[in-house]
């Protein structure tokens, strides 16, 4: 599919995974535009829909063969027209990557996202939890272990299991070794030597965080998008409470179906987060209630859109005019959030209140996880059928493409057989 040169804009997107697809649904739902995807190659998600135009780059981790690419696709989309290019990453190595190329890359694209240095203060977790510390915002008992120091030198009375996890996720990706995940379960002393002997020969360098685990199941993660303005104001909040994640190992973690809810207290904790830092454009929070205490704790701050944003999109806040009318400006979106969907707080936050089930599962497979207070709520959603799924787009008429919905909902079955989730 091309490009009309009559499009009036165009998102051109980083990635090929579900947070790909979501974007570019919300650009064609709110404004009928077809968005450019930029993957690594095709897949069943981004291929045969109506809302993207797949321009392939190859290995996103060739930096230098990206940018050229980006640059020859800028050159191309403005050529007949010269209209306005946002340019998108999917995932946080996408987002450094456009950051750190800024000054070649906005010769055509707007840039929706902060500078390298306060992507840097924010997004690497060590960066995080001295700032939460700063604050006094709840989050895990944490260490930033240095891969090239020997692990004899941590404490000897470390609170096991941990949880271990990359404070640079984006570098991550490159790291190779057997058994590598995303994020790592460490039961003893042994499992833990192992490990960090793997991280210091895969060619990871950034510090690797070893946090304790806060008990409970999927059902106590927690998430939070913001939005902030140009001059670093918080304009917009939407919480959500996780009904289960996937957990096979590339994708443990993810939430697989979110309830929309309101929590005052985390949306506060968040704002003060981003205003501290002078955050603009999206940004989400990922945490968990711990139930030993009641309080939710802070993991980590996301400097996009996550991955299942479109929990957003589907309660009635479409992501891609947040976009549009900061980015672009009120002559390619006049609109103004609609004031039945949202609670404005004491702050001037636009906060989310619909009530709204967001899943990637079938809802028979889904059903099977709802023994839970979120899940109940999640139950109830189904039965009035106020549940959304970002991949069934009714655009959407390709027959390759229902073809994929179809296997895509058998191989959740097989995942979730293989990979249950966790109860505690």
């Amino acid at each position: 599919m091309s490009i009309s040169d009559s499009q009036p804009f165009v998102p051109v997107i980083l990635g090929g995974d579900i947070g790909t697809y979501s974007l570019a649904r919300e650009f064609h739902e709110a404004y009928g535009v077809t968005s450019v995807g930029v993957p690594a190659g095709g897949n069943g998600i981004i291929e045969n829909s109506v809302a993207l135009s797949l321009r392939p780059a190859g290995s996103i981790l060739d930096e230098d063969r990206v940018v050229a690419h980006l640059l020859a696709l800028g050159a191309e989309l403005t050529a007949a027209n010269p209209r306005p290019l946002l340019l998108f990453g999917s995932l946080d190595l996408h987002v450094m990557l456009i950051t750190r190329r800024r000054a070649e890359l906005e010769q055509f694209y707007a840039i929706p996202y902060v500078g390298i240095d306060m992507m840097e203060r924010a997004a690497l977790k060590e960066n995080f939890y001295a700032l939460c510390t700063k604050l006094g915002i709840p989050h895990p008992l944490t260490i930033s272990y240095d891969p090239a120091t020997d692990p004899a030198e941590l404490p000897a009375d470390l609170p096991f299991p941990l949880i271990g996890k990359p404070s640079d996720s984006s570098t991550w990706v490159s790291a190779k070794f057997v058994g590598k995940q995303k994020i790592h379960t460490i039961n003893t002393r042994a499992e833990l030597e192992e490990l960090l002997g793997k991280i210091r020969h895969s060619g990871y360098a950034q510090p690797y965080i070893l946090q304790e685990l806060i008990p409970g199941g999927d059902s106590n993660m927690r998430l939070c998008t913001y939005f902030s303005n140009q001059a670093g104001d918080v304009q917009f909040a939407g919480y959500g409470e996780v009904v289960v994640e996937e957990h096979s190992p590339l994708v443990l973690g993810n939430s697989a179906a979110i309830v929309t809810a309101v929590d005052p207290v985390v949306i506060d904790q968040g704002r003060r987060l981003l205003e501290e830092l002078g955050w603009t454009g999206f940004s989400m929070f990922d945490a968990k209630l711990d139930p030993r205490d009641g309080i939710i704790k802070f993991f980590e701050l996301n400097p996009r859109l996550g991955r299942n944003h479109y929990y957003l999109t589907a309660a009635g806040a479409n992501a891609a005019r947040f976009y549009v009318r900061e980015y672009l400006g009120t002559d390619y979106d006049a609109t103004v959030l609609d004031a039945s969907i949202v609670d404005t707080d004491e702050h001037g936050i636009a906060v989310l209140k619909v009530e709204h089930l967001y899943t990637v599962l079938p809802h028979h497979l889904l059903a099977r996880f709802l023994d839970s207070v979120v899940g109940a709520k999640a139950a109830r959603l189904l039965t009035a059928k106020k549940v959304s799924n970002p991949l069934r787009y009714h655009a959407e008429k390709h027959p390759k493409r229902q073809l994929f919905l179809l296997l895509n909902a058998v191989n959740h079955y097989r995942k979730y057989k293989a990979f249950p989730p966790r109860s505690a």
